[in-house]
């Protein structure tokens, strides 16, 4: 047989077995080999197949695989630079994209390149660079002759709602709808971009771009509409999900069980119950059976409402209604009892869980693992670890995540570091909650190497510190007085590209008061000042109470009245500060308008406000007026806590009124508290 005949058969096999899909990447390869040595002018669309298939599984191998039919010679279509550029994309190399589209422009294949065109667009719309995309699509390939079809335009319209740009979205299927031709947007345009808007809020735009879909004689299929009903439940838009309900029954479109199960979960989201057993009639009246999600989603809601038996009840059901619970209805029950700390419940429920053949999964035993963290059961928690071994699964990032948390709560450094090692170990990427965690860990008792030691193996793995990160080791750092070092730490974050917020400056100007440099607490505050920062209600607090404890009464007092003109409202802290402040200082009066004034302001007033003030009273000499306020809430039942009854007690064995104290000593008797050392000393001392 001849070259030729040998090539044509080739050829002719390769393009029936594609047909087929019968080919796989192996084949693919051998097949290449195989005709590459024989090839000619007419093996281009064999060739072409074999890219596609090679290029479908590994993209930088379709990119290889098109060199070499360079260097034999065979003369590219404008298909297999097609392929090629999908493979440059798929494997992350958009610069060879480029360069590629570049050949097709240089042999006059541009007009006939729009698949090529669409590969770079969605390459390039994944890169969140849809601006890019855009001047590509409307003025590049029109200069090529060119001309966007909907399927560009649907990408276009993809990634601007990707980049929450739904509004530009909106312009662009409308310029679509102007510029009229054969490039009208069809369902999937209006679908990205309804679903764009919904995303975004937008409900109203939402409906209405629908409604404009409907006019122009689009109709949505039920996957359409499901999805669009699905969106606007989710933010909860229950009349006009309603409404295009009502739209798919008029145009003969029957929901399925997806369309219901949005509706009712819509319904219990919005707290709308009522609605849900309407849902459930109208269902019924159309066939639509309840699905496993459906049971889930009565029994995820039941349980957020703490209805904990009915759902156990809608559970033991679903077998009689051949729904064998999932995954998820075990989940669902699991936490529920979680939140009650029921551990004889959900050890039967796992129990339950592996006899209906259902392994549990790496989230069921994080709920264990975070109930029993919760309770700083540190021993049952390591059992976990060692049961989920023995069923063959390995803990995962989360699991060691909530351990280490736990471990580091407790002071347990060394064994939460064991941990982290064995997490290595077990190759799991430790990401910045863990390494935070450690790390405040270590600030809390002081081991300052450790903290570095972690902070370089975070670099080095490329986890780089947010404002979060360094915010706590600053404040950790600030409260043990090493203030120079968490200034450190903040030029390191603007080296690093980091902005320092509101907290940051926070935290240092605490650390500058509790070492009595006030020269630096003023330059941060001109500095944040400057650069236009807004000052919170931290930074009101931080500075009130950074001047009251360095006797500078005034400037406190000034810097409240300044809080006041600039309408940051105070809140109970700023209010506990100042009165401490005013209290210790002697200005009685000047505390007592200040306690109208908060009640005015309608903050609620808790004990710790009450125990500043009894305690600021007594040590001004006014024990009658706070006998009285003491009289006053005992007669309204509020909750006293042992620190009050002390203050009153002490205040009255330093005036002699021994029958008084001995009264309010009988009373912390009956409610179980017990006299502190200073109130035990001077009772010694009185009687």
């Amino acid at each position: 047989m001849s070259r030729r005949m040998v090539r044509r058969v080739l050829e002719r096999n390769i393009e029936e077995r594609y047909r087929a899909g019968h080919i796989g990447t192996e084949d693919a390869l051998h097949l290449f080999d195989e005709l590459l040595q024989v090839a000619g002018p007419s093996s281009t669309r064999a060739i072409n197949c074999l890219l596609y298939v090679v290029g479908r599984d590994c993209p930088a191998l379709g990119v290889s695989l098109f060199n070499r039919v360079a260097r034999a010679k065979v003369p590219p279509h404008n298909v297999t630079y097609s392929i090629l550029i999908g493979c440059c994309c798929h494997a992350g190399r958009l610069d060879l994209g480029f360069a590629a589209m570049g050949n097709i422009i240089k042999l006059g294949f541009a007009a006939e390149a729009m698949f090529s065109f669409s590969h770079l667009l969605r390459a390039v719309c994944a890169e969140n660079k849809t601006s890019y995309a855009m001047d590509i699509a409307l003025r590049r390939m029109p200069e090529f002759n060119c001309t966007p079809n909907v399927f560009s335009y649907s990408i276009l319209l993809k990634g601007l709602c990707v980049e929450k740009r739904s509004q530009e979205a909106l312009e662009l299927i409308h310029m679509m709808v102007d510029a009229g031709g054969s490039c009208q947007p069809n369902v999937v345009s209006y679908s990205t971009v309804v679903d764009g808007l919904l995303k975004e809020g937008e409900v109203n735009k939402a409906y209405s771009l629908l409604c404009e879909m409907l006019h122009q004689g689009i109709s949505p299929n039920v996957v359409t509409y499901s999805s669009i009903i699905f969106s606007m439940c989710k933010v909860q838009a229950m009349d006009k999900a309603e409404e295009v309900l009502q739209q798919m029954f008029d145009t003969g479109i029957l929901p399925n069980i997806t369309t219901y199960n949005s509706l009712i979960h819509g319904y219990y989201s919005s707290g709308q119950c009522e609605e849900v057993v309407r849902i459930f009639k109208k269902m019924s009246r159309n066939g639509v059976q309840p699905d496993i999600a459906t049971y889930n989603i009565q029994m995820d809601y039941l349980c957020k409402s703490r209805r904990f038996a009915e759902a156990r009840t809608i559970f033991d059901s679903m077998a009689g209604k051949d729904q064998k619970p999932n995954v998820t209805s075990y989940s669902i029950l699991l936490h529920a009892y979680a939140m009650e700390q029921s551990f004889h419940d959900m050890h039967c429920l796992i129990e339950l869980m592996v006899e209906n053949g259902i392994a549990p999964d790496h989230s069921v035993y994080n709920i264990l693992i975070v109930v029993y963290a919760k309770g700083k059961m540190v021993d049952e928690v390591m059992h976990i670890f060692t049961k989920m071994r023995q069923q063959g699964l390995n803990p995962n990032a989360a699991n060691y995540g909530t351990v280490i948390n736990l471990l580091c709560s407790i002071g347990r450094m060394d064994d939460a570091m064991l941990q982290f090692n064995q997490m290595i170990t077990e190759e799991l990427a430790p990401d910045i909650i863990v390494f935070n965690t450690l790390i405040s860990g270590f600030c809390s008792c002081g081991k300052w190497e450790k903290v570095h030691e972690l902070l370089a193996e975070m670099l080095n793995r490329g986890i780089y510190p947010d404002n979060v990160f360094f915010n706590t080791i600053m404040d950790h750092l600030c409260k043990n007085g090493r203030v120079m070092e968490s200034q450190d730490l903040a030029d390191l974050m603007i080296h690093m590209g980091l902005k320092p917020d509101v907290h940051t400056y926070n935290t240092l100007m605490g650390g500058y008061f509790f070492i009595g440099k006030m020269d630096e607490v003023r330059k941060l505050l001109d500095h944040m000042v400057s650069i236009g920062m807004e000052l919170d209600v931290v930074t009101y607090n931080t500075l009130i109470d950074g001047y009251f404890k360095n006797g500078m009464i005034d400037d406190a007092l000034a810097v409240f009245s300044e809080m006041l003109d600039k309408k940051v409202k105070p809140c109970a802290i700023t209010y506990n500060t100042v009165l401490h402040g005013l209290f210790h200082t002697g200005r009685t009066v000047a505390a007592n308008e200040l306690y109208l004034r908060m009640i005015d302001s309608g903050i609620c007033v808790d004990i710790v406000t009450y125990n500043i003030i009894l305690s600021g009273l007594c040590r001004n000499n006014c024990v009658d007026e706070a006998l009285r306020m003491f009289q006053n809430l005992c007669s309204t039942n509020y909750q006293l806590e042992t620190r009050t009854y002390n203050i009153m007690i002490s205040a009255l064995l330093k005036v002699g009124r021994k029958e008084e104290a001995t009264g309010l000593l009988d009373g912390i008797s009956a409610k179980g508290f017990v006299p502190d050392a200073v109130t035990y000393r001077l009772m010694i001392q009185s009687f």
